[in-house]
């Protein structure tokens, strides 16, 4: 065969399967549909909590290249009569943002320090599982062969496609529209500004990434989006407009750059994380709603236990399905109570009341808003 694992997708999931699995003395071929090397990429406003820093000192990532920028040092919260709280974050649990390309292109040179092979312009287009071996082809007609496959193709990851394992979730069905910003007056630095309104579930937070570019994201529930008949951008200004006439007046008036995206639905459900010589990874094995800045940290937990459960299942000779129970429990136990923490947050953002009493009551915030329901040091309101 042409190695004992193969790995869709060289980002944070992948990477952080192969380095193990190359480690422990496997060969791993990672496929990588770009065809060169990331340059900087902002767009997705990535952070990166204490969690997934510590995923990447086990990999032996240092967190200190020049893709490291803002750190976030406190979160204010913005409720619906636009009063607000001040929670500092101890610096030791700081999140942090960084360059996507600049992340992914950390991760991949250690891939390839630790002596895994790096395959770019490999777009896996079909996968195929046999009684002795898993095969992935690519666009260019060639086939690559192992003993298992790692998909971390994100959400159109081949396997999903092939195996149609990818289903709608309603409790996550939302549209996320982010706008850039050269300037914006008004926001703390270093601070998360998370502005609530108890209405279609919509939350507009952001901050400034490094000087001189500032990100403001709405999530709201896709229904509302498809019966409102705008544009994304039109949508997303008209809930500033209905709710928050101090953030309206900023997104209306600072200047904008770069590139404004959509995506929907933020979320979705896996019917299965692992089959015969399969394993999904990452947003391969369903995506969460970006409300913690946890998608990196998701990928990179499931990357190492996925590691971890090919090894014993590589040792022992069993790649069937059940082999990799240790995977699909490890899962659970890490991700899935964070998936409820999620999700009470979903339902929060649609609770006007319970936001408002959050607003009040420090215990009962510190109750919803779990691990950052930090006590408030400071209160006031946005309006003059």
């Amino acid at each position: 065969m042409d190695a004992d694992v193969i790995v869709i997708g060289a980002g944070p999931a992948g990477c952080a399967a192969a380095i193990r699995l190359v480690q422990a003395g496997y060969r791993v071929i990672a496929l990588e549909r770009k065809d060169h090397e990331d340059s900087e990429d902002i767009t997705s406003g990535e952070v990166l909590v204490p969690a997934t820093q510590f995923e990447c000192d086990a990999l032996g990532l240092r967190f200190d290249g020049d893709w490291v920028l803002d750190r976030i040092t406190g979160i204010r919260n913005v409720y619906p009569d636009l009063s607000w709280t001040y929670h500092p974050i101890p610096h030791s649990t700081c999140p942090v943002h960084v360059d996507r390309g600049g992340f992914n292109s950390a991760l991949r040179k250690r891939l390839v320090e630790v002596g895994g092979q790096l395959v770019w312009n490999a777009r896996v287009t079909d996968v195929e599982f046999r009684n002795d071996s898993a095969i992935a082809r690519t666009a260019d007609r060639s086939e690559v062969t192992a003993r298992l496959i790692i998909d971390a193709g994100g959400r159109y990851a081949p396997s999903l496609r092939t195996l149609n394992l990818k289903s709608e979730d309603p409790e996550f069905s939302q549209i996320g529209v982010a706008v850039f910003f050269k300037s914006f007056e008004g926001t703390p630095l270093h601070t998360w500004d998370r502005h609530l309104y108890g209405v279609r579930g919509a939350m507009l937070s952001g901050s400034r990434i490094r000087p001189g570019l500032f990100r403001y994201i709405l999530e709201a529930d896709l229904a509302e989006k498809k019966t409102d008949h705008r544009g994304a951008i039109e949508f997303y200004e008209s809930v500033a407009k209905q709710h928050d006439r101090w953030l309206h007046d900023r997104i209306m008036s600072e200047p904008r750059t770069g590139q404004q995206w959509s995506m929907a639905p933020l979320g979705y459900r896996v019917s299965a994380v692992a089959r015969d010589r399969l394993i999904l990874v990452g947003d391969a094995a369903g995506s969460l709603s970006p409300i913690t800045g946890q998608g990196n940290e998701f990928a990179m937990r499931t990357g190492r236990l996925a590691a971890q459960a090919a090894d014993r299942a590589l040792r022992d000779g069993d790649l069937r399905a059940d082999a990799f129970s240790i995977y699909v429990e490890g899962r659970k136990r890490e991700v899935e109570r964070q998936v409820d923490y999620v999700r009470a947050q979903l339902r929060i953002l649609h609770d006007r009341d319970a936001l408002m009493r959050a607003s009040r009551d420090d215990n009962y915030r510190a109750q919803v808003f779990g691990p950052y329901g930090i006590p408030a040091t400071e209160r006031g309101s946005l309006i003059s």
